[in-house]
């Protein structure tokens, strides 16, 4: 688990350089990209992460792949939005918003055992906020792609 605090870790510091480095001629797309990796990439895995180290459940198949595919999911968002103007950058945003949903799922079945407890309410409101908010934000995110071919 500590892997994801790392790439958490590593998202969020990437955002402020592509901030800093483009900061002199700021883009729609750097400052999304930087967006996207300091508050999605990083925050919410770091969060999660935190939240679920509080539960003192062991780590089982579901959430191990879960943070793998959500890491793999937002790998597909941000390349299909760097892709702008691509056939296949739509159907990358859309395979990574179902990525990041399917992802949240997993994470929120991993934890149905553990005893509930307001770090076990935290994580699952956590888990369901992004789970709600991911599909919608991806989709207007690819919508705007489409519109600006």
């Amino acid at each position: 688990m500590n892997a994801f605090y790392y790439l958490s870790f590593i998202a969020i510091i990437a955002g402020g350089a592509i901030s800093a480095f483009t900061a002199r001629t700021p883009t729609r797309l750097m400052m999304w990209l930087t967006a996207y990796l300091v508050l999605v990439v990083g925050v919410i895995q770091f969060g999660l992460i935190y939240y679920w180290n509080q539960l003192d459940i062991t780590p089982s198949w579901p959430c191990v792949t879960g943070f793998v595919i959500y890491n793999l999911g937002n790998i597909a968002v941000i390349v299909g939005r760097m892709l702008k103007g691509n056939h296949s950058a739509l159907g990358c945003v859309y395979l990574g918003g179902i990525a990041l949903a399917i992802s949240m799922i997993l994470l929120i079945a991993s934890t149905w055992a553990a005893p509930f407890n307001p770090a076990h309410f935290i994580y699952l409101t956590f888990a369901v906020v992004i789970l709600i908010s991911m599909p919608i934000g991806v989709t207007m995110s690819a919508r705007r792609q489409k519109q600006t071919k």
